[in-house]
């Protein structure tokens, strides 16, 4: 068990460890070990209500809470698209196994919590629906880092509703099955997302029992995992701080008898029964009572509207509301309400309640109207224009209509290549460099603490503290023009990384739009050991004298006829450590060039960053012949110098620079066979 709650964020729930074979351990897990400090005060607020005494009281006075909630289902016309019989199945299991209904699988050796679930029947808005809301998108196939996106097509006021999003598929092959939020976590993150072969009972779920949902929504609830921190010290103020939970050394796998710890009075098994711990769907029925006073200090002090009389009678899901079929809900949003001039915009239709065609109104775009699902539409003349949908269904029609929705504008002008940017300066972020910090949180920051690839200066991200799990934080750079480059445009830049725990990473990735930002391509993307540089650490990873930094080199050749290109360097967190990025250089990589050593020749640069003077230092082992020349960013050779023969012993060359514009430069020393290549920033 552990002491741990992330009030702060929405935590990823590597649930494949639900599944029969060892995988790795939840995201949950991994938040304690390195946010200590945070987690106690979070858990201060749920700890607080349990111990008080008007919250005992309001919660034995109180007759059994009904929870509302809306399920939207993220598909792209496969089979993610789950039936509504299975989606009800998943909302059986929950009240089986919350209200341990007699004669089902949750009927266990624990207690009744007391908490019900309900499919809403009317909508924010009070307009009448099934609770289930289907959106063909491709985001279905999820990414984490995608989540402002995923919440973006469908959210519902969750003070109100509890959003359970089912989805095809999470960080692809990654067999994480699901994951929650917390209680007090940003409101537009707040829910559960689960795939959909493990959502409910029957049809795609028909090899599972539902529990991966039962476990999700008990941290949703606030419940800890029973196997948090092992068998710890004290079985009431250790771990998840419910006394009548056991004590457990590891999470447990299938459903054996086993008592891994021996600390608990009386000792008793591991309770491989409870829906917190990671054995097999067939052996969980059961939460205890401390686990269901938890629950229930959760929604008095944190969830305290969702579960009160008005919202049940506002949402549908009093006993008296008498349910009828209901005509569709015209509904829909847009990728960006914002375009460049002959670019297209993605239209997802978001419309309740089965309807059985469309008719689309685009006054301005291209084509003006149409009748699919999810059109794609071309913006060719500047403006502002409005946009309706009219649904039909076998009941009638609803149409809605927004006005001022589309804003066409001209394309800024991109900045010629090349471009260099080492973070020198203290003006930070620099060189028309922004910043994407969607939830206002920890980002990007220069850094001059680390030993840096070149120069004095890094961007730094700190993961340590970064407790928003798969939330992503960009280096957005300017626009370009690529048709002012000649050659072959490549973004290189350099990277320093360590990871916190050897079963986790966090992600760099480069994104690239064409289209003024309203779609993104991936270009590249590191993770896990291939992109630490420094050994696994929980204090905070410092680049040192010895740090030998990657390099990402991505070719953007497809982008030489676009005259405005944006490019994102992307840092998801997952809780992992710091990552440093320097020497962003957009342009030509010149053939060769790569930092390298020759040990007996000890060439050294300095002052580097120099002004209007540098010099080369060098130790030679045995007489050579000595020549060097100065490339700048784009391979041309600026400077160069005629072959020297030089006696063994140690060397300086002087080298004014004052006619040189300010930027990065590589400078050659050709000693011998071999060739030294060192970096040189020029600053003034």
């Amino acid at each position: 068990m552990k002491n741990i709650l992330s009030i702060l964020s929405i935590i990823i729930i590597a649930c494949n460890a639900y599944a029969q074979t060892v995988t790795e351990p939840c995201y949950f897990d991994r938040y304690q070990r390195q946010h200590k400090a945070q987690i106690d005060k979070a858990e201060k607020i749920i700890s607080d209500a349990i111990r008080s005494a008007s919250v005992y009281k309001k919660v034995a006075s109180s007759s059994v809470k009904i929870i509302p909630v809306v399920v939207h289902v993220i598909h792209n016309g496969g089979t993610e698209n789950i039936s509504d019989a299975q989606i009800q199945s998943q909302i059986d299991v929950l009240n089986e196994d919350f209200r341990k209904i007699a004669g089902t699988n949750g009927d266990g050796n624990g207690v009744d919590t007391e908490i019900e679930f309900c499919l809403a029947k009317k909508t924010p808005d009070g307009k009448c629906t099934n609770g289930i809301v289907r959106i063909q998108s491709s985001l279905s196939n999820h990414q984490t880092y995608q989540r402002s996106q995923l919440k973006n097509l469908s959210y519902w006021d969750n003070t109100r509703y509890l959003n359970m999003y089912v989805v095809k598929s999470i960080n692809g092959s990654s067999g994480i099955l699901g994951y929650s939020s917390f209680p007090g976590g940003p409101p537009d993150e707040d829910g559960i997302v689960v795939r959909h072969n493990y959502f409910g009972r029957i049809g795609t779920a028909a090899s599972t029992l539902g529990r991966t949902t039962t476990h999700e929504i008990g941290h949703w609830f606030g419940l800890y995992h029973t196997f948090n921190g092992g068998c710890g010290a004290d079985t009431c103020a250790d771990g998840d701080y419910v006394c009548d939970t056991p004590p457990v050394a590891n999470p447990n796998f299938g459903c054996p008898t086993i008592n891994s710890c021996s600390n608990d009075f009386p000792d008793v098994n591991d309770q491989v029964q409870n829906y917190l711990d990671y054995s097999d769907d067939a052996c969980k029925s059961m939460f205890t009572n401390g686990q269901k006073s938890r629950m229930h200090a959760s929604l008095v002090s944190l969830r305290n509207d969702i579960w009160q009389q008005w919202n049940i009678d506002s949402t549908g899901c009093d006993s008296g509301y008498v349910t009828s079929p209901c005509n569709v809900v015209a509904d829909f949003t847009a990728n960006s309400q914002t375009i460049c001039v002959n670019n297209q915009i993605l239209f997802t239709n978001k419309t309740l309640n089965g309807a059985t065609s469309y008719q689309w109104y685009f006054a301005g775009g291209t084509p003006a109207t149409s009748t699919s699902t999810n059109p794609l539409i071309t913006y060719n003349t500047l403006g502002t224009y409005p946009v309706k949908l009219v649904a039909y269904g076998s009941l009638g029609s609803d149409s809605v209509e927004f006005l001022n929705y589309i804003t066409v504008t001209t394309p800024p002008v991109g900045q010629a290549l090349p471009f260099f940017e080492g973070f020198e300066t203290s003006v930070f972020p620099p060189n028309g460099i922004t910043i994407d910090n969607p939830d206002g949180g920890v980002t990007w920051e220069r850094d001059t603490v680390a030993v840096q690839y070149a120069g004095i200066g890094s961007a730094k991200i700190n993961n340590l503290i970064n407790t928003n799990y798969g939330q992503s934080d960009a280096l957005l750079l300017p626009r370009f023009d690529f048709t002012t480059f000649p050659g072959t445009a490549y973004l290189n830049f350099k990277w320093a990384y360590a990871k916190s725990d050897a079963n986790y990473s966090d992600e760099l990735i480069v994104l690239v739009s064409s289209d003024c930002g309203v779609n993104w391509t991936q270009k590249f993307y590191t993770t896990g050991t291939a992109m630490a540089t420094g050994t696994t650490q929980t204090t905070p990873y410092i680049p040192d004298i010895n740090t030998i930094w990657k390099t990402a080199n991505v070719s953007l050749v497809t982008y030489s006829t676009q005259s405005n290109v944006l490019i994102k360097i992307v840092n998801v967190t997952d809780g992992g450590n710091n990552l440093y990025i320097d020497n962003i250089n957009l342009g030509s990589i010149p053939t060769g060039i790569e930092d390298n050593a020759a040990p007996e020749y000890a060439v050294s640069l300095y002052p580097n960053p120099a002004n209007t003077l540098f010099t080369i230092q060098y130790v030679l082992s045995e007489t050579a012949d000595i020549s060097f020349s100065i490339i700048d960013i784009t391979g041309r050779n600026i400077l160069s110098s005629d072959k020297e023969k030089q006696s063994i012993g140690q060397h300086q060359i002087d080298i004014k620079v004052d006619h040189l514009p300010s930027g990065m430069y590589y400078v050659k020393v050709n000693v011998g066979n071999p060739i030294i290549v060192k970096k040189l920033l020029i600053n003034r």
